[in-house]
């Protein structure tokens, strides 16, 4: 390995760590931040919902800024206002604010698509593979960072307080970035960018989460749902329209004619749909009281859910080690597989009374899959783009995933809305008092929403082109 391997990888893998912290403290405080503004599940949704959507409209932008100005200047531009959003998330009065500050902090889930067009322009292709999958193995880094020690700040001060524990961090991290990172030798000047098309794509996303999060209110066959389903169709309708006219789409059409390209870009939006579903159930399922959930604190469910962490963490480089003897599309339906079959057990035992350590058992089998099946997608796509459109179409792939990433809590929020169960709260002069909680068989739908999706993806696997990482220079030429 050469040296420059080694000062990218850390300064980027740091960077990416830091902002996954961030992102996934406020996990297990969404129960808490449900209570603290008086909001439904439903609505609490919005918090992980808010940003990502931001993102799928901020990433395919900022990929050709980068494609345009620079990689490297587009990061610290990012990491700028990144920072200053986390400071006004962490002092949000109420949840209007909380919501505005959360949609601009959109902007950092384009720093991992950004650090990959950074190390696949500089470093080997022999190389690229292994620092792909540290940085994406960087996800659970700052999961196992922020899950027991946030969890912690979050419990026993408050969840603001756990916020602002990244912002001195985020700055010396910025500091150290402009100093050591490279500027972009690929510069694409005649790139344009596709304002009509992000308003569409976004306009037809927003309204669907609305209608989905209000339709626990509005019943499900309601007239103002099924109007916002048509809106939201027209809209994403009209999208597919304009991107096969323009020049300069916002996401290309002919990217979809190469497989490796096509099936990695489709496989995002679905994986990144069934994770995030997965894990606003989880969160709920934890902290919900007896018995219908486990009645853990915010502290016990961080402690509890470090364990998956650590296992992605060890499946980010392993897969990626796995793909220059195996290959691509092997390792993905092989995971893909394995991941559907732990999936279905999940969704077949969540009802039962089954242990917390007999869920985590399965739930780290199946995170431990889903991090190979993330890897080695991220790194067929970006082995099959060329330099000069590299940015461009990793900024498409985080658009496609932070998709699924908006409407998976969404969906997830609105069933816990949906079917709900009795708990018996006090007795007042003998006259029993109930509220009502989401019930065990909103997870399991959940679940099984979660398992279709990685039987997509399986499907979509089958039409990868085989190919090894020694062929990885003839393709990017391409």
């Amino acid at each position: 390995m050469q040296r420059d391997f080694y000062r990218y990888v850390a300064v980027l893998a740091g960077i990416s760590i830091l902002t996954m912290y961030v992102e996934m403290v406020v996990l297990p405080s969404l129960p808490k931040i449900e209570k603290q503004f008086d909001i439904t599940e439903a609505e609490s949704s919005w918090i992980l919902s808010s940003e990502t959507l931001a993102g799928m409209v901020f990433a395919p932008l900022l990929g050709k800024l980068a494609d345009t100005r620079g990689r490297k200047n587009i990061l610290m531009y990012i990491l700028i206002v990144y920072t200053i959003s986390v400071s006004f998330t962490s002092f949000a009065p109420n949840f209007s604010l909380l919501l505005l500050a959360r949609t601009v902090q959109g902007l950092g889930l384009s720093i991992n698509p950004l650090s990959y067009t950074l190390l696949r322009e500089k470093l080997s292709d022999r190389e690229l593979p292994i620092a792909q999958g540290i940085i994406a193995s960087t996800f659970a880094v700052g999961a196992a960072i922020a899950l027991p020690i946030g969890s912690y700040i979050a419990q026993f001060f408050s969840w603001e307080v756990a916020y602002q524990t990244a912002i001195p961090f985020l700055i010396i991290v910025s500091i150290i970035a402009y100093k050591v990172l490279p500027s972009s030798s690929y510069l694409n000047k005649g790139s344009k960018i596709d304002i009509m098309g992000l308003f569409l794509l976004s306009l037809g996303f927003l309204v669907f989460g609305i209608g989905v999060t209000e339709a626990p209110n509005w019943g499900w066959t309601s007239i103002p749902f099924i109007l916002t389903l048509i809106i939201s169709f027209i809209s994403l309708f009209m999208f597919v329209r304009h991107i096969g006219k323009v020049s300069t789409p916002l996401i290309d059409p002919d990217d979809f004619k190469n497989p490796n390209i096509a099936v990695p870009l489709l496989s995002s939006f679905v994986t990144g749909f069934g994770l995030f579903l997965t894990f606003q159930s989880l969160i709920f399922l934890f902290e919900l009281p007896k018995p219908v959930g486990y009645g853990m604190t915010i502290f016990e469910t961080g402690l509890t859910l470090a364990p998956i962490a650590l296992v992605m963490l060890v499946g980010g480089p392993l897969f990626g080690k796995l793909v220059q003897v195996i290959g691509y599309k092997k390792i993905i339906i092989s995971a893909s597989v394995l991941s559907l079959i732990t999936i279905l057990i999940l969704a077949s035992v969540v009802t039962l009374d089954i242990s917390v350590d007999e869920l985590m058992t399965i739930l780290i089998f199946t995170l431990l899959f889903v991090a190979g099946m993330n890897v080695t997608r991220v790194t067929l796509l970006v082995a099959s783009s060329s330099k000069r459109r590299m940015a461009t179409i990793t900024g498409t792939n985080t658009a496609m995933r932070l998709m699924g990433n908006a409407i998976g809590p969404i969906v997830a929020g609105s069933l816990e809305d949906t079917f709900k169960t009795p708990l018996l709260v006090y007795m007042y002069n003998q006259i029993p008092i109930f509220t009502f909680i989401p019930s065990r068989y909103s997870f399991e739908y959940s679940f099984f929403i979660a398992a279709i999706t990685v039987l997509a993806v399986i499907i979509l696997a089958t039409k990868i082109k085989e190919i090894m990482p020694t062929n990885e220079i003839k393709l990017s030429g391409q």
